[in-house]
């Protein structure tokens, strides 16, 4: 495609677009981690505890993960937080701990 005035607009357009998606999901990371804290449930604690029931596989009954991947795709959610409003963000695979709890995107 050769670059024009539309295809700048059109590229500025989409940009645009990401970052106000960007906004919204910030939005929503910083609502779920400040509801997590105020709850105080313990996900990486060295023994389950009792308001947490597990299956025979170590996943929280009913989800396909277990506690200790809820607590670090909460440390990769602050990560993201941290690195958005400049303040010191960890490195680590904190996609592979996203990934552990998501599903995966629909084919086009």
């Amino acid at each position: 495609m050769a670059l024009s005035t539309d295809v700048a607009k059109l590229e500025a357009n989409a940009i645009a677009t990401v970052c106000s998606e960007l906004a919204a999901v910030f939005a929503k990371i910083d609502t779920i981690l400040e509801h997590n804290s105020d709850m105080a449930i313990d996900w990486g604690a060295a023994e389950t505890p009792a308001y947490i029931s597990e299956d025979v596989d170590g996943n929280i009954t009913g989800l396909g993960f277990d506690r200790s991947s809820v607590a670090n795709a909460i440390s990769s959610l602050d990560n993201i937080r941290k690195l958005l409003t400049a303040q010191a963000a960890t490195t680590g695979d904190h996609l592979g701990n996203i990934n552990k709890l998501s599903r995966p995107m629909p084919l086009r």
